[in-house]
């Protein structure tokens, strides 16, 4: 293939909570970036780097459009109008303050979030918005006007105090009141009830954000795009682009991508291990990296199979060619030295 971008929020940000006896082997992550030409910005959320990439950025004051994209993989029916996500979550008390714990810390089947749906859905119909639930964990609300807040995307609230994240903007007191409301609701819900005998968490409030209408077709360089998360699939399917589900390794993608391809490949699935301080979970992700994506990529550039490799975090940009690695002065380090 001509190009690879790798999106992998999460990759580096916890090699600063360890020591270097502590980080895992990574000799092919560490030629890679060795040899690689580093462009460092300003730190930017999961949902805004993802749009970035399909050209797709937000207006001053107002959310990225995430909900209309995201249905367009849940329920693409139904996008007309002004969507807003409204997520399930649990909220737990703690020294921090309320920290959000999204759907990767717990599970919730259909039966659960029905009834939990039909809980709010009242609440909800009386301020005129209207709920849907195409899946379990990512809910929606129909609005009849743009909401006039900035909401903050779930991936860069979980596991934080949710007070500084908030709904900002002239009807934040509006939203603030909203969501108290239904969190006396859920608290009260026979479901959450039964939750909590079972030792799971109760599902105790939901996270609104993302919200707009389907913004006009987005133009991107990308020919072809795997991904493990449901945001970058929607990006696709607006920009008319082939996606497929990531494989589990860069070997099992060349039958599936022509020599000419630019691929934009999503790894979210390693963010939760930051967003939770979960140390030895990142610990086998990025092993998980190295031995099934990172090890064959070295080769590929090697060999010419790959024209450049572009790897994407949070806050930098790092390319590298096959004429990068005959850089033989460029000496490794441990991954920690790229964590800007």
């Amino acid at each position: 293939m001509r190009s690879l971008t790798l999106f992998i929020p999460g990759l580096l940000q916890p090699t600063r909570d360890l020591t270097d006896q502590d980080l895992p082997a990574t000799p092919s992550l560490e030629r890679l970036l060795a040899c690689g030409q580093s462009e460092q910005w300003t730190p930017s959320g999961f949902s805004d780097v993802l749009c970035g990439l399909f050209n797709l950025l937000a207006e001053p004051g107002y959310d990225l459009p995430v909900a209309t994209i995201s249905r367009l993989v849940d329920d693409d029916h139904s996008v007309e109008g002004i969507w807003m996500r409204a997520d399930p979550v649990h909220l737990a008390a703690d020294r921090d303050g309320v920290v959000l714990m999204d759907q990767s810390t717990f599970t919730l089947d259909q039966h659960d979030a029905l009834v939990l749906a039909a809980d709010i859905r009242g609440i909800l119909a009386e301020h005129d918005l209207e709920l849907e639930v195409p899946t379990v964990n990512r809910w929606y609300v129909k609005l009849k006007v743009l909401p006039d807040v900035k909401t903050t995307a779930i991936h860069e609230v979980a596991g934080k105090d949710i007070h500084q994240h908030m709904p900002a903007g002239a009807d934040k007191s509006y939203w603030a009141q909203l969501i108290n409301e239904i969190q006396m609701c859920m608290h009260a819900s026979d479901v959450n009830e039964k939750r909590q005998q079972r030792g799971e968490f109760p599902v105790n409030s939901i996270w609104f954000w993302g919200s707009g209408e389907l913004p006009g077709r987005v133009e991107c360089e990308w020919s072809r795009v795997f991904s493990d998360e449901e945001i970058a699939r929607g990006l696709a399917i607006h920009a008319g682009v082939p996606w497929s589900e990531l494989p589990e390794s860069i070997d099992e993608m060349p039958d599936q991508v022509e020599a000419t391809d630019n691929v934009l490949a999503v790894i979210s699935f390693g963010l939760r291990h930051t967003q939770y301080h979960d140390l030895k979970g990142w610990q086998d992700f990025v092993v998980y990296l190295e031995q099934f994506w990172f090890s064959s990529l070295l080769d590929y550039l090697k060999t010419g199979e790959l024209g450049e490799l572009t790897v994407i975090t949070e806050y930098q940009k790092i390319t590298i060619t096959g004429l990068s690695l005959y850089k033989i002065w460029k000496k490794r380090k441990t991954i920690r030295a790229y964590a800007k």
